[in-house]
Order: structure tokens, then sequence, then C-alpha cells
């Protein structure tokens, strides 16, 4: 059944959205959870059901309007459950990354001023309850799975065992409209500490309007299945894992882990999917791989089976071939994807031609689309109908994009944030005139298609989606005694590599130490020994740092960034973009 995109033009809020869903499919699934191998369907009348038994429970709990409440979990169907519950209370959810140390949970909810938390459990929650030691605001704390004698701590079923007042609830859901701050998303700037983005019903409801104009969906007990697997505290794949099948009546299934989707995808056949550049990447080797291990004839099928796809082989031959080598090749690969999988919509990093051609030659075509965390994310993105490879798409329905004299991409619209939490300098910055200024470089082409061309930010965005702000990982190098200065390098790559200029003094000490013949710099500083050594150094220095933000590979240079060269600016500051032009090949090499 084709979705009613004019439904969710009437409603007020989010949790509105929902119920008119419900009402329409009560029977239908609205999760899939994974037991003993198989997936089980949660209906939406039983999801409801939760909602309000812990929206219940938040309000007898003292949960007022407008409070902030932390939401630490794995993806799973209690996501929905206690998102929901907030918002249906009025207050605001704060999502935390399950990747987050307890200093990164401390500064979010000390930030957010949260008066509760609700976890999941295990290593989770004994983090959880490490950051909250300092965290005065904090009231209480609730989880799904507690195995901890901690007084903070009530369970999840606490909240859902309160009977709900109906009219209680409806008279506090009445008092939540478009205007209502929904979320706040914490997202990484320049600096240590990430920016709270304030987004209200109103920012997430605008992009969920314009989703139906670029992809049909397909609605009811057979319809639209999707595979949750990334971060629900990310705005991408909140809003379209998450808000959007609730909110139209598609159906969500949670993979165990993200190690596990391939698994995962066979068993919940999903037909739609969020993903990042780096996991298609990654797909794609692997594909790559294992078909360079069959036979000389499975191989040259495979790749004749591309050829075809991608038209450059037609005529009578493909009339006549393309149904055996269709059910041959491409059969087989879309049944590891569940069989069932008609589009994958990436997002969060530039995604490569070369890639999107991939998998469109397979019969799984991606679409690819453009935003931030201020957009509620949604900006731009590729239609069905007229996908064009390379570009990030169209303006979406209700957003209003323009290019600035300097080439930077500006967007206004109903999804734009009202502002960052409790950091009018920043709102300042980024909001200029009713303009979101993104901080991408872009060009507009004749069919209104947008391409990004650049970042006029020093965000690094890596293949995965994640934003690494690179000062502050070069700050934390240069602190050590062994480097002087350091430039981090991984833009839409899968790890960071750098530039390190080691401190001459240092480094010939510690060669002396270690007993090393006699060199001249340039020759120590081309030794495997040394870099072996500052490597080694990194790796300690970076350790509290997460995971995609270690640096991985560094090459050496016996000369230091200047202002003669000009690779420095007279105020001493590096200018990235110079140092990357020069020594680009260096960098890349790093990749090999």
């Amino acid at each position: 059944m084709p979705v009613d995109a004019a439904s969710i033009q009437a409603v007020s809020n989010l949790p509105q959205a929902l119920l008119r869903t419900a009402a329409a499919h009560a029977a239908d699934p609205a999760q899939w959870q994974r037991q003993d191998g198989a997936y089980l369907p949660i209906t939406y009348a039983q999801l409801v059901t939760r909602i309000r038994h812990v929206a219940a429970g938040l309000m007898k709990a003292g949960i007022k309007l407008g409070d902030r409440v932390g939401l630490l979990m794995e993806n799973r169907p209690e996501w929905a459950v206690v998102d929901y519950a907030i918002l249906s209370v009025g207050a605001v959810t704060v999502p935390l990354y399950c990747s987050y140390r307890p200093k990164d949970m401390r500064y979010v909810l000390q930030d957010a001023g949260a008066v509760a938390v609700v976890a999941s459990g295990g290593k989770l929650l004994r983090d959880l309850l490490i950051a909250a030691e300092d965290c005065s605001h904090l009231r209480q704390i609730y989880a799904i799975d507690s195995n901890v004698d901690d007084q903070r701590v009530s369970t999840l079923l606490s909240l859902e065992s309160c009977q709900p007042d109906q009219e209680k609830l409806e008279k506090r859901l009445a008092k939540v409209g478009r205007d209502t701050l929904a979320t706040l998303v914490y997202t990484s700037g320049t600096t240590a500490n990430p920016k709270g983005v304030m987004l209200t019903h109103g920012n997430i409801i605008a992009n969920l309007e314009a989703v139906p104009a670029a992809l049909d969906l397909d609605v009811g007990a057979d319809g639209d299945r999707m595979l949750s697997f990334l971060p629900l505290a990310h705005a991408l794949e909140r809003t379209g894992s998450h808000f959007l099948p609730y909110s139209f009546g598609l159906s969500v299934a949670f993979a165990q882990r993200p190690d596990t989707v391939a698994k995962n995808m066979v068993e919940a056949q999903p037909t739609l999917m969020i993903a990042v550049p780096r996991m298609l990447e990654v797909v794609r080797s692997r594909m790559l791989a294992q078909v360079g291990k069959q036979s000389a004839i499975s191989r040259r099928l495979f790749y004749l089976y591309l050829e075809m796809a991608g038209g450059s082989n037609g005529g009578l031959m493909t009339t006549l071939l393309w149904p055996l080598l269709d059910r041959l090749v491409g059969k087989k690969v879309r049944a590891r994807f569940g069989g069932r999988l008609r589009a994958m919509i990436s997002g969060g990093a530039p995604l490569s031609p070369e890639i999107a051609a991939f998998f469109e030659a397979l019969g799984l075509p991606v679409i690819e689309g453009y935003g931030l965390s201020e957009s509620a994310p949604l900006l731009s993105v590729n239609p069905m109908y007229d996908r064009r490879p390379g570009s990030v798409g169209k303006a979406a329905m209700g957003v209003e994009i323009s290019i600035a004299d300097d080439g930077e991409i500006l967007a206004r619209g109903a999804n734009i944030m009202p502002g960052y939490w409790r950091n009018r300098k920043a709102t300042r910055e980024a909001i200029i005139d009713g303009w979101l200024h993104t901080g991408d470089i872009g060009e507009l082409d004749a069919d209104g298609y947008l391409r990004i061309t650049d970042r006029k930010k020093d965000i690094i965005v890596n293949s995965g989606g994640e934003n690494i702000a690179p000062q502050r990982i070069e700050g934390m190098l240069i602190i050590d005694e062994s480097i002087d200065q350091a430039v981090v390098y991984g833009d839409q790559k899968p790890y960071l590599v750098a530039l390190i200029v080691p401190n001459q003094e240092a480094c010939c000490t510690w060669a002396d130490a270690q007993g090393l013949p006699e060199t001249d710099w340039a020759h120590l500083c081309d030794s495997a020994i040394l870099k072996k050594h500052l490597q080694t150094r990194i790796n300690q220095i970076l350790k509290p740092l997460n995971p995609f933000e270690q640096v991985r590979r560094i090459h050496l240079l016996h000369q230091p960034f200047s202002i003669d060269s000009g690779l420095l600016t007279p105020t001493m500051k590096i200018k990235r973009r110079k140092v990357y032009e020069q020594f680009g090949d260096i960098l890349e090499s790093l990749y090999a």
C-alpha cells in the first residue's frame, strides 16, 4: 500500500504522527526483534501500549515539560519506546553514543542539564554510573538490564508498570507543538567539546514531509521493512530508521550488532536501509576479494554481468544472456542482502560514483543525500526516479539551497535548527540572516543537483561518516616533546594518517640512547626505526580518544612548515589545504 504523504502534514508533534499510524495499522508490524535466530514482529498496538506506560511512569517520576532526559542504549525496540515516551510528555531526548567514554557522557549530561537517563545495561550502565558521579542535575537512572547494586538505578520495568491515565497523557501531549524542543543532538566541533544541536518537533517533521517526494514508500504488513544498525544517536539514522518508519507505517528490524549486519540482512530481509559510504566500500571490497578466489569461469561471469548491467555491452547479446546471468550472478548477490532490498540511503559522507555504480549494477541502487545534524538532517537527496551519482541530489521539499560568493553552501527552511544549546556565539556564526552556513563548498548544476566540491571548515568526515576535529588531535600530538608539528589527514578515508615534523633534538637524543649509528637528520627521519618509535608514542598519546580518531600511519618530514614555504600564516597557523596540496601524493601513499 503506498504511503499517505498527506498524513504527516496534519500532525503537531512526533508522537501524534506515530499515534495516527498506529490507529490505521494497529495489527501490522512496527518492529522486528531477533530471538533464537528468527525475527519476530512487534505490532504498532503493542509498541504504543508500551510507550503510554513508560510515559505515565515518567510523569509520575516528576518529568516536566522541557526536562532533558538522556537515552543510552544499543539499537533495540526499547529505543523507540523510551524516545517516544520522553517526547510524549513534552520532555527533550538527549541521545548518547554507545561509543562514548564516561568523560564524554559526563560532559553531555552536564551541558544538557539532564535530570534522568534511561540506559540498557552492562558496560554502558557501568560507564554511565561513573559519569553520573559529577552530574548534579541527574536525579534518576533507569536501566533495562540492571545487575548492579546501586541506589541510583531503577529498572525500566518500574516505569513501564505504571498504569497510564489517558486523559492526563492527552493533556500533556496537547501542550507539545511543532515549535517545542524535541531533542539535543550533540555533534563534534573544532574544539574538544561537542555542541548540542537543538531540534524541534517541527524541524524533524519538515524532514519527514520531504521524503515521499523522493522515495516511494510501501506501508502495511507486507510493506517496507528497514534494518537499523547505525547508531540511533546519529541524526541520519534516527530520522531515517526511527521517525520515518513509525510516522508512515513501515517496520524496523534491529541488527544484533554492527558486525552481524551481513547475517541479519539475510534473516530480516529488509527492503530499505540507511548506510554510510564506508560500509559500502567494505562490502564491495570483500565481495571482489571473494570473487577473486573463485574459478576463472565464475570470475568471468561476474565481470560480464557488471559490464552488461553498466550498459557497456548492449544489443542482442545482452537480451539473450541477461536473464541467465542475472539468475547466476545478480540474484545470488542480492540474496546476501536478504533478497528484497530495493534501495540503500547513503549519507554522512560523500559516496564515490564508482561505489554507487557498482551497487547499481547489482540491482541494489544507492540513494545519496546530504545534510547536517543542524538540518534534522536532510538538505538534499537524489530522487529515486532520477539518481545522478556524483551529486547529492536536489534540495529536499521545503528546503532552499543557495551558493554564497565564496562557494559555501547555504540552506534555509522549516527543518533548520533554532540554534545550539546555550551557545549563542556558535548559533550566530552558523545561522546568518536565516541561512544555515554549512561549512561545505559546492555547486548547483542547471537541473538543480548539488555537488559537494570542498569543505570550508576543517572538520574531517571519514568514510564511515564520523566527524573528526583534526586540531584537537594535532594539539595532543605536539604537546609531546618528540613532535614539533603535525597535520592530520583522512577526509572520506577509512582511517587517519598524519604528517609529522619531529623535534630534532629530542629524537637525536633518543637515537643516541638507543646506540644507533650516527647519521644526518634527513636520513634519521627516513628511517623505519624512528617512524616506529614515534608511531608508538602517538598510539599512546591518542589512546583516550575514540577508535576513529586514532592516527594509523605517519610520514616524517625533516623540514618544518614555515611562513617562507607558504605553509604557515603570519600568525603561525598551518595552512591545511596548502599542506594537503603539496604533500598529497605522500598522504595518499599512506593508504596503499
